[in-house]
């Protein structure tokens, strides 16, 4: 068995508390420890019924199925993968395991629950302090192995002000044991290199917001541009056309496409992908996955023509995005003056838009451009709307 762990959470392998809260900035490596942690315990104490968990359940196919499933495969481990079911079995030293992977918008599932030995939170932040008291409950039946729920999270004060009340008020949690961690205790020497460049940009960018991503601290961000709200897709709406924004990504950004539905002069935005380590064929796989056409219009990062002719001979209608001298700040005035809305269970994109935040000067005054960082989500949608409105479809709607 092989734990590739930094010497910062070695200790943690061990750690019985009853709830294991690691708080850390960007790419410090809390989730990849989380998954290897529920190995450890699989191999060392065996018949485990693991619950894997995020607000929305698609969203763990990006943030936690594959780093668990190559834990597995780093350490030559046969398992069954049900795709739709999202659990993975295996045998161990001392008996099968089961991992299940779950999201809170499938609640009456979860209640049939049964036999669970851990429980492990990924982006905490998203939940609510009853969605967490809830999952809570479901750890209580005794048995022979230590009953853990681990929690792991960027530390933004307004996405979820009771995570910090409950394991980080002046009285310590008796239960709880807390763990800090940044980018340097990363064991994976690529993404350490990767994030510490953007993390030192990030620190002229934003002092508050390296604070939260390069500091692992508790901090409240200011200066957010969008502040959309999050509702339903609306179902009594017969939308004027729909398309879609797209941003490359690969080894640490993750590729993202947005849906894009618009009534009038107004638009709700659904995220569909958003997941590192994509080839252009598996992105495109993706793309057809998530129900895009091959005639539906889709606009990707114009930096990156070679990307855009693969996908185009794949089959999609994929065109180069409006980019200038100004475009940014134009595309971001153009998006200020339009009502947009996130859909429902588009959760990184509520978390990138939450943190989409003007540059500040060495005053804290607030700039005229935005920080770039944590964004692919946020450019996906500049590029979409932004330069399908003006090809001249703008005209077409500004006026009621």
């Amino acid at each position: 068995m092989r734990i590739k762990v930094s010497e910062s959470f070695f200790p943690l392998l061990d750690e019985r508390s009853r709830y294991l809260v690691m708080c850390g900035g960007a790419g410090s490596g809390k989730s990849e420890f989380a998954a290897r942690k529920v190995f450890y315990r699989c191999e060392t104490e065996g018949h485990h019924r693991f619950l894997v968990m995020r607000k929305i359940r698609r969203t763990l196919d990006e943030s936690t199925v594959e780093v668990v499933r190559r834990v597995l495969a780093e350490n030559n481990i046969i398992h069954e993968f049900n795709k739709s079911d999202l659990t993975i079995n295996f045998a161990g030293p001392r008996g099968m395991n089961e991992i299940l992977f779950m999201g809170l918008d499938d609640p009456e599932k979860i209640k049939s629950i049964k036999g669970i030995t851990s429980i492990w939170l990924e982006e905490v932040t998203e939940f609510t302090k009853e969605d967490f008291l809830q999952i809570d409950l479901r750890l209580r039946d005794p048995g022979p192995l230590y009953l853990q729920v681990m929690l792991t999270f960027n530390p933004v004060e307004a996405e979820a002000r009771w995570l910090k009340d409950m394991f980080f008020g002046p009285v310590p949690n008796p239960d709880a044991f807390v763990h800090r961690s940044t980018v340097a205790d990363n064991p994976i020497a690529e993404v350490r290199q990767t994030y510490k460049a953007r993390l030192e940009a990030l620190r002229d960018q934003d002092p508050t917001m390296y604070q939260v991503y390069g500091l692992g601290e508790w901090a409240a961000l200011s200066g957010q541009i969008f502040p959309w709200n999050v509702e339903p897709l609306p179902t009594d709406l017969s939308f004027d056309e729909v398309w879609y924004g797209g941003d490359f990504g690969y080894s640490v950004d993750p590729a993202a496409v947005v849906k894009i539905h618009r009534k009038a002069d107004e638009f709700w935005l659904q995220e569909v992908v958003y997941k590192t380590g994509l080839t252009n064929p598996m992105l495109a796989a993706e793309m057809t996955e998530a129900g895009i056409e091959y005639n539906d219009d889709i606009y990707f990062d114009s930096a990156e023509p070679k990307s855009i002719e693969e996908l185009r001979r794949l089959g999609f209608s994929v065109q180069p995005c409006e980019k200038g001298p100004d475009s940014v700040r134009a595309g971001i005035d153009f998006l200020k003056s339009k009502k947009i809305h996130i859909v429902e269970g588009s959760v990184n994109l509520h978390n990138e838009a939450s943190s989409y935040c003007w540059r500040k000067d060495k005053n804290g005054n607030l700039m005229p451009e935005p920080v770039k960082f944590n964004d692919h989500l946020m450019d996906a949608v500049r590029y979409g709307i932004y330069t399908h409105c003006s090809h001249g479809v703008v005209q077409a709607f500004s006026v009621r």
